[in-house]
């Protein structure tokens, strides 16, 4: 064991690295001047930035589609770290983390200002980094520093600055390669879930008023 950057020892083996080093894509959304439309491309914020599976579906926001083609970030292409970027009370921040993929829960969409993208281009290390991201340590780094500010949030080089596990250490590489068919199928089952609360959602009311009739159907 060795003593690290964060405060814990670590394996001999293993170094740390910290995430602006790395160069991944840091970035959030907007929406047009005046805020959301009623219709449009979908565009989540932070709401729906509460684990992964978990998505406020009830307040759908869009932004036009002409504005949505004209975006150069903001995209959500799957299975990169959303990341709660702002919002709360004075003086306190509690950091919040999803990830989204496999159409859940919409095909094509964008995150706004008050979301992080972070995608290191490799689908596995962004998922080693959603269970990373809720560690004592970077919790901790998050919740100080986002809750220095008036109101409360993080910045690119708050999140630059975090020490994270190197991606080319082999046994990084075999978690990433062991983890991605499990993100692939609860984003999966996300999905299915999703459908089945819209047809529950359609057909409950039809069936409590009598519109549809299923007393003849076979047990």
């Amino acid at each position: 064991m060795k003593e690290s950057p964060i405060g814990y020892e670590i394996p001999e083996s293993l170094d740390l690295v910290q995430i602006g080093d790395l160069n991944p894509i840091l970035e959030t959304g907007r929406r047009p001047k005046g805020g959301a439309v009623s219709e449009g491309i979908p565009s989540i914020g932070a709401e729906s930035v509460k684990g992964l599976g978990n998505v406020n579906l009830s307040s759908n926001k869009y932004i036009p589609i002409d504005f949505a083609a004209k975006q150069k970030t903001g995209k959500v292409n799957g299975y990169e770290l959303m990341i709660y970027k702002d919002g709360g009370k004075p003086g306190e921040f509690h950091p919040h983390f999803s990830m989204f993929g496999e159409g859940y829960p919409f095909d094509d969409f964008y995150i706004n200002e008050h979301v992080f993208k972070l995608d290191f281009g490799n689908r596995g290390f962004n998922e080693l980094a959603y269970f990373y991201f809720q560690t004592d340590y970077v919790m901790n780094w998050l919740e100080s520093n986002g809750g220095k500010a008036a109101i409360p949030g993080i910045n690119q080089n708050v999140v630059n600055s975090i020490w994270i596990v190197n991606p080319d250490h082999p046994k990084v590489k075999e978690y990433c390669e062991w983890v991605q068919p499990l993100f692939t199928q609860i984003l999966k089952n996300c999905y299915s879930n999703m459908k089945l609360a819209e047809l529950r959602d359609t057909l409950l009311p039809k069936l409590m008023s009598g519109e549809l009739d299923v007393s003849d159907l076979e047990s």
